[in-house]
């Protein structure tokens, strides 16, 4: 007679298809979430992986793109690259004041980057990508409030290694990437190179004769290990990472214009689909960055100490003065920004198989940021402005350093149930240095001042995790975690006279449920998260209404709360057939800021009274309520030939979305979902394989942003990414 197990089993088989007794298993994901080696299904954390193999397959390069399949992951764009930010379950940065840190961070081979400038970073030679949800403060470097995206490249091999590979698409989108890894000294010295360029033509047409098409891409860069095999005990690598970028965006055609206003007179085509520009003007920025690390490892008895020593160097030059009309209401508009960025990670790691078990160690940072920024706004002709020019002179240098103390211990109370708990300290201490003033001969833009201060703030953070092995592949867990974001200081180019000097610190409290569990001998995965997430004191910044020019200013947004449901599935469901899925519920609202700012445009009938609104209730930017994704991957035996034929595809579908802080009605995308298709052959010793793919095959027009200035009669300018519509190419991949 069948036992409960084999009946659940048999249920499951008959739910989604798969045949209960054929399919291969399906291979075990390995993960670094927890700062020790594990598989994906030990670790009692919500972590979406992608493999490098995948991204591949798939052609994503970029940060962006992994939206398409981490449906709880976001990304916003900027006009500089230092004006990025990754959101994760709702919660991202959201503020361009250079001075404050990321609420998602980023890690690559454990060095902190603590600006998403620095991690610009091509995929073509990523080993995975980890999407860690939820506070991560305790294990990963600095603050990371609201999640770590940790990325691991390729390390060096022992063996003779060399591939490369070629993609061209529509708008001579071309990506170019090569390795070659290897024994320097055999079983002593490996070294790994490896570079790549990805370069675009602007996908915006400017119809302004003479003008130049916006949005395209510029950048290489080159990545190299040598890792040093000193003995059984000790190891050292060296890495070193350069990027160079440079490109002339990031700007939206017009979608709604005040009539009769500069913008309605001389903007170009407008409407919810529009695709063309009209302006004289270019937005163009270069980012520079240099990442130098030495990574020891010393298996020291049976521990394991670890130390990260890192240095990064960036320069990020922007200057947007694109305008979607045809006069130069910006003749200069630049900012430049320096980053230096020091850190230092101690660690001792014990065996995972004793009663106790930990992780525990000591880290130190160091920023600097010298920003330099100056703006012209020329008024002459720009609706009821006088004639003239107003202008801002911004010089800030601000300092953040940062010691903190972390661990985490895990009690392994039977072989079936464990106990964790993690900590950190936080000592962190910030300066701002900052000068605005004017040209000569201009209206002031902002009062002029000067300001020298400091503040440092000192906070615990924890976690506690409990987990359960309700079957020998299943696995449950609950958690409750308190993190912690640093405080941060306004560079914003208005200074001194807008808002607070300095914000206080952004404190998330985190409950999760969750289960990681494999079924149908392991040719079934199913991993979920139920959480629930209150922010306190979010970092933000904001615009004050209807201001001209633009006046934006750093503040505390009240409290936020998030919550929502992830899911996630793959299945082997024949020999030659994978199927992943994964879903993601998030409701991210403000829950308490009673004195927000008005929206540029906002009556008081519509909730403006003497410039603030009441926000709580209202959603989160760049935050759909529902997202989800759907990959297949079939491969055909082609029994007479060297290679296998395959097919793959993926569909992503989102929520319509608020891209506005302020909850601006004009500025909410609609839902929409995109599919792409990709055909090729595969040689069957893995040495090489070719792909057409399609992108957007549906051809369904999207948005991936929306803004706007009011004053100027611009009241919405939509965003479009370059799989805005239907895009073709081929790739090609050799190995050997």
């Amino acid at each position: 007679m069948p036992n409960k197990t084999s009946i659940m089993l048999m249920a499951l088989a008959a739910l989604t298809g798969i045949p209960a007794a054929q399919g291969q298993m399906l291979e075990e994901i390995v993960v670094t979430a927890q700062k020790r080696e594990q598989s994906l299904q030990d670790v009692a954390i919500s972590v979406a992986v992608i493999s490098g193999e995948e991204l591949a397959a798939l052609n994503k390069t970029q940060i962006s793109e992994l939206t398409r399949l981490v449906p709880s992951l976001t990304y916003s764009g900027g006009t500089s690259d230092a004006g990025q930010s990754i959101i994760v379950r709702g919660i991202g940065t959201q503020t361009f004041s250079r001075s404050v840190d990321q609420s998602v961070g980023t890690v690559i081979d454990g060095v902190v980057s603590s600006s998403v400038s620095g991690s610009l970073l091509d995929f073509s030679d990523v080993a995975r990508v980890e999407v860690l949800r939820g506070p991560q403060g305790m294990l990963f470097g600095k603050n990371a409030s609201a999640g770590v995206l940790s990325i691991t490249t390729q390390a060096p091999t022992r063996e003779l290694r060399a591939g490369a590979g070629l993609s061209y698409g529509d708008e001579n989108a071309t990506q170019l990437n090569g390795y070659l890894s290897g024994p320097l000294v055999q079983d002593t010295l490996l070294a790994r190179v490896a570079a790549y360029s990805n370069t675009r033509d602007g996908i915006l047409s400017n119809e302004f004769p003479g003008g130049k098409d916006m949005n395209d891409r510029d950048e290489w860069g080159v990545r190299s290990k040598l890792q040093w095999l000193v003995s059984d005990d000790l190891d050292i690598t060296l890495a070193y990472n350069h990027v160079e970028r440079e490109h002339n965006c990031c700007i939206g055609p017009l979608e709604v214009v005040t009539p009769g206003s500069v913008a309605d007179r001389e903007g170009g085509e407008r409407g919810p689909r529009a695709d063309t520009l009209l302006d004289n003007d270019e937005s163009p920025g270069r980012t520079d960055a240099d990442v130098y690390s030495i990574e020891a490892n010393w298996q020291w008895g049976q521990h394991l100490l670890t130390s990260i020593t890192a240095y990064t160097e960036e320069d990020v030059f922007g200057a947007a003065r694109s305008d979607l009309y045809t006069r130069t209401a910006l003749p200069l508009n630049d900012s430049f920004g320096h980053y230096e960025q020091f850190t230092q990670e101690l660690r001792l790691t014990s065996p995972a198989d004793r009663t106790v078990s930990y992780v525990a160690g000591l880290y130190y940072f160091d920023k600097k940021i010298d920003r330099e920024f100056e703006r012209v706004i020329s008024l002459n002709g720009i609706d009821q402005a006088p004639a003239g020019e107003i202008s801002v002179l911004n010089y800030a240098d601000t300092r953040n350093e940062s010691f903190a103390v972390f661990g985490q211990a895990t009690w392994n109370i039977t072989e079936r149930a464990r106990l964790s708990l993690g900590a950190r300290y936080n000592d962190e201490a910030l300066s701002i240095d900052q000068t605005v003033g004017s040209f000569p001969g201009t209206i002031a833009e902002a009062p002029a001042g000067e300001i020298a201060d400091d503040t440092d703030d000192q906070q615990w953070s924890g976690r506690i995790i409990g987990e359960l092995d309700i079957t020998p592949a299943a696995m449950v867990y609950a958690s409750i975690a308190r993190g912690y974001k640093g405080p941060g200081s306004n560079s914003l180019p208005s200074g001194p006279s807008s808002g607070e000097v300095f914000v206080d610190p952004e404190i998330p409290t985190n409950y999760e449920l969750g289960i990681k569990s494999q079924w149908l001998d392991d040719r079934l995965r199913l991993n979920g998260a139920l959480y629930y997430t209150q922010f306190e004191d979010f970092q933000a910044s904001a615009q004050v209404p209807n201001a001209f020019p633009p006046l934006f200013f750093l503040t505390n947004a009240g409290e936020l709360e998030t919550q929502g449901v992830e899911l996630e599935m793959n299945a082997q469901l024949l020999p030659n057939l994978g199927v992943q899925a994964s879903i993601a519920y998030t409701d991210a609202i403000f829950s308490d800021w009673t004195d927000a700012p008005c929206y540029s445009g906002q009556t008081e009938m519509q909730g403006c009274v003497n410039g603030i609104q009441d926000l709580s209730g209202a959603d989160m930017p760049n935050s759909p309520d529902w997202a989800f994704n759907l990959g297949a991957n079939y491969f055909l035996p082609i029994e007479s030939q060297p290679f296998n034929a395959f097919v793959r595809g993926n569909y992503f579908w989102q929520d319509d979305v608020q891209y506005d802080t302020t909850n601006n009605p004009l500025h909410v995308g609609d839902a929409y979902g995109t599919l792409d298709l990709y055909l090729g052959v595969a040689d069957k010793s893995g040495r090489y394989s070719a792909q057409f793919f399609v992108l957007n095959a549906l051809d369904e027009f999207y948005v991936s942003s929306l803004s706007g200035q009011q004053v100027v009669g611009i009241e919405a300018a939509h965003g479009l990414a370059y799989t805005y519509k239907r895009r073709l190419g081929v790739s090609l991949r050799v190995d050997f």
